[in-house]
């Protein structure tokens, strides 16, 4: 039931293969394998192919949106490792490559949408909005996480190199366009004309904080962890100490909208909630190791 996205309901697969364990045993009767393996062979087989090979975020024809990389490539990373299958768990990375060529700019941040010509009104943004670049991130951190902690770690040196590095570009990007007076970042990071914005703000930050546990190496230097935490302080500011709803946000299913949502945004919620739980995690850990 992809109501157009065929990326949306591959985020249920993960959850699904975490619930065939507690299921039936015999799997060829196990109806979380079950819907999960038809998950991906509509995502390898049937869904619209981009020229590069990317698999189409849209359904009926091929557009690849930066949202895609939170959605399919770690429940392709995590199939393959639940199943074994070393050549599905590169597929995963390489669908992150493939759409960083298309989405990428000079500086890092990745635009949010790209057609193939002849699609007419179909959507398209050249923009590098904020929770899209937060999506791409955060997804890509997932599936390093994945691959970092998998059987094939050893075998996987360097498409975790290329995960870090991928990452790494949208990070750097995000800390460059930081330069909003509420200590969010902006809906568009390109354009100094938007809004700060609580929701691409919330990922864009646990994804540094998920990174710096990964990749300490890296991503626990000053320029990423301290910012994040300034970015916690910020995000502190913007959540009603009553209600617990974060404002300002941007309206999901109209990115472009000049004036923030009069509402809650569900996944400025969540984002909060997951800023939250990596921060409490990069404080551990780094408790543990210092």
């Amino acid at each position: 039931m992809s109501q157009g996205s065929s990326a949306d309901p591959a985020s249920l697969g993960i959850p699904c293969l975490l619930l065939s364990t507690t299921a039936l045993p015999d799997s060829a009767s196990n109806p979380y394998i079950a819907a999960a393996t038809r998950q991906l062979h509509t995502l390898l087989s049937s869904t619209p192919r981009y020229p590069n090979n990317a698999i189409s975020h849209r359904s009926s024809y091929p557009s690849l949106w930066s949202d895609f990389v939170y959605m399919v490539p770690p429940f392709l990373a995590y199939y393959a490792v639940f199943t074994n299958d070393l050549d599905l768990l590169l597929e995963s990375v390489e669908q992150c490559e493939h759409y960083r060529d298309i989405l990428g700019t000079e500086n890092g941040a990745w635009k949010h949408v790209a057609n193939t010509g002849g699609q007419g009104d179909m959507k398209s943004d050249d923009g590098a909005w904020c929770t899209g670049n937060a999506w791409a991130a955060a997804g890509m951190s997932r599936v390093l996480a994945t691959l970092v902690h998998s059987q094939y770690a050893s075998q996987t040196a360097r498409p975790q190199a290329s995960l870090i590095d991928m990452t790494k570009d949208i990070l750097d990007a995000a800390i460059q366009a930081d330069t909003h007076g509420s200590g969010l970042l902006r809906n568009y990071l390109d354009d100094e004309s938007w809004f700060g914005e609580v929701a691409g703000t919330a990922l864009m930050t646990a994804t540094v904080f998920r990174v710096a546990v990964l990749e300490p190496e890296i991503f626990q230097a000053v320029k990423y962890t301290a910012w994040a935490e300034r970015k916690v302080e910020a995000i502190g500011r913007h959540v009603d100490s009553e209600t617990g709803i974060a404002a300002p946000v941007v309206n999901s299913l109209k990115e472009g909208q000049r004036t923030p949502l009069d509402g809650i945004n569900p996944e400025a919620q969540a984002f909060v909630v997951l800023m939250f739980a990596a921060w409490r995690d990069w404080k551990q850990a780094t408790k543990r190791h210092g």
